[in-house]
């Protein structure tokens, strides 16, 4: 039997785990080395939060988490029985850990976010850099403490891939490869309305395929015009010299560039003129709007200037100060994708914390 690989390294209350195998054996690593991890976070979210604070139905939150399982790909349900093997769970538990953000999100809002990237003139030449809030209910600060970035080095000869999320995830919303792919995922329903077709991959599963299977932004392209969602996302992505946003409602996908160029920003609303879509109105949709043009007003007061430390201060800048970020940012990312370095940040839990991954991604761990 493949043993598989993996190393766990703590950053504050951040673990990086980096994995080799398998996907099976990976599964069954992480479920050894996040073990601990894994029983907390479902005591504390699914436990404590879903059935206890909020009295969701537990049969219900089983179909709805069995449902997002059922037609995921072979392999990312391999990871997940894996991880039940060793990490003292079962298999109907990982997969309500797996679907948190999905069960959370039906009764009450999904998740929103930002993204702003810079490169060219406003870096001032220097490497592209990139920054995303995670926005979502407050509650998932309560699950900060279980924020794992996952190095994945499957032995089919995949790209390997580093996810940012949650204990127990196999999908991506924040993620890096070993090519110098970054992507990360917000909530298009503003613009692409609410439907949600159970029968389709979840994209955010498809995603991490599309890291996995992509060396290029062109690879990565072709993905996103093969793929039709299950929901309406916006999804930008970037190497180490250009940024472009994908909006990808479920009946189509424009790829939308850079209007001033080397500044991106993306929130969730539709922004590609072709949609032929108004604005929504603000305060319905988080503000999503204001948070946009004050990311790029930012942007240009920043310009030539726009490094990783001043993305994370543009960060930091509240929506009342002219910034993106409220009560509901759950977590921060800042990317270097030149470098394989990014920086991650938990409100009231950990402040700004460096994550070297160029190592993690470039040399699979021994057992």
């Amino acid at each position: 039997m493949d043993q598989g690989g993996g190393t766990k390294r703590s950053y504050g209350v951040f673990s990086l785990v980096t994995l080799s195998g398998s996907w099976r054996s990976m599964g069954r690593r992480c479920g050894e080395l996040l073990g601990q991890e894994l029983r907390d976070l479902y005591r504390v979210a699914v436990t404590e939060t879903l059935l206890g604070e909020q009295g969701q139905d537990p049969e219900h939150l089983r179909q709805v988490a069995a449902s997002f399982f059922a037609l995921y790909p072979y392999r990312f349900k391999e990871f997940l029985r894996g991880m039940a093997e060793t990490s003292g769970l079962d298999l109907s538990q990982h997969l309500l850990l797996n679907a948190l953000e999905v069960t959370a999100a039906e009764s009450l809002v999904r998740p929103h976010c930002s993204g702003i990237a810079a490169w060219g003139d406003y870096t001032g030449g220097n490497p592209l850099v990139f920054g995303r809030n995670y926005d979502y209910l407050p509650v998932f600060r309560k699950f900060t403490p279980y924020l794992s970035v996952v190095v994945l080095h499957p032995a089919d000869g995949s790209r390997p891939v580093a996810t940012v999320g949650y204990a127990g995830s196999c999908y991506v919303t924040t993620a890096l490869n070993a090519d110098g792919l970054f992507l990360e995922l917000n909530n298009g329903m503003p613009s692409g309305g609410a439907l949600w077709y159970e029968s389709r991959i979840p994209t955010i599963a498809s995603l991490l395929g599309f890291l996995l299977d992509s060396t290029t932004l062109e690879e990565l392209d072709g993905h996103f015009q093969t793929v039709r969602s299950n929901f309406a996302y916006i999804v930008s992505v970037a190497d180490d010299r250009v940024a472009r946003c994908y909006e990808w409602p479920v009946f189509d996908v424009k790829r939308r560039a850079s209007y001033r160029p080397g500044l991106l920003v993306a929130t969730n609303h539709f922004a590609d003129p072709d949609w032929g879509l108004p604005e929504p109105e603000d305060r319905a949709f988080w503000l999503t709007a204001t948070r946009r043009k004050n990311l790029m007003a930012l942007g240009e007061h920043f310009k030539g200037d726009i490094g990783p430390l001043r993305m994370r201060e543009i960060l930091d800048t509240s929506i009342p100060d002219l910034g993106a970020t409220s009560d509901l940012t759950v977590y921060q990312v800042v990317a270097v994708p030149q470098t394989r370095t990014l920086w991650l940040k938990a409100p009231e839990v950990q402040d700004w914390t460096e994550i070297p991954l160029a190592e993690a991604l470039a040399s699979p761990p021994g057992r």
